[in-house]
């Protein structure tokens, strides 16, 4: 039996999600012999590539799927992962910002930005992303911990005054208890 595009799909993402890689691989590569820009086969080939360490081999991948579909907020996502793995941080930022653009609601995305912001001295916009990903998850310890140690490094006589009331509304809330 002939499996349609998007039983194979389907196919393919119970594999991943079962930890089935090599199932997963064939499932995606054979939607991708058929029809070679599906978005949805590139971008979760590329989430596979990534999470057996071959980054570099993601990047045409997440590309492929976002000429596709511009708008594919997780591809943007997961293309400034890779991206800031392979130490590409200004094009990793741009996609992270195109991900939250799509997806104003993505705790993931603020976080992983904050991050990189976090790394690269940029405290004041890390700051911004670690309260916007708390306030869209309060449950998000990891979030919490960064927030904490770049409040531990900002200057607050030279940062942003935009980020002062948020800040501390968040610190007053009383969330850290």
């Amino acid at each position: 039996m002939e499996l349609t595009i998007k039983q194979a799909l389907q196919q393919g993402i119970t594999a991943h999600k079962e930890g089935k890689l090599q199932e997963a691989e064939r499932l995606y590569r054979a939607i991708l012999q058929s029809q070679p820009a599906h978005p949805d086969a590139n971008h979760n080939l590329g989430v596979l590539a990534v999470s057996v360490n071959k980054a570099e081999a993601a990047l045409p991948l997440f590309k492929t799927a976002l000429k596709a579909n511009p708008d594919f907020a997780y591809a943007h996502y997961n293309l400034g992962v890779t991206l800031e793995k392979l130490g590409k941080l200004d094009e990793a930022e741009a996609s992270y910002k195109q991900a939250i653009a799509l997806n104003p609601d993505d705790a993931e995305a603020h976080y992983n930005l904050g991050v990189m912001l976090q790394e690269l001295g940029r405290l004041d916009e890390a700051l911004a992303s670690y309260i916007q990903a708390i306030a869209l998850k309060p449950d998000y310890p990891e979030a919490y911990v960064n927030l904490g140690i770049a409040i531990k490094n900002v200057k607050f006589n030279s940062s942003n005054p935009k980020l002062y009331p948020p800040l501390t509304q968040l610190l007053t809330a009383g969330n850290f208890t």
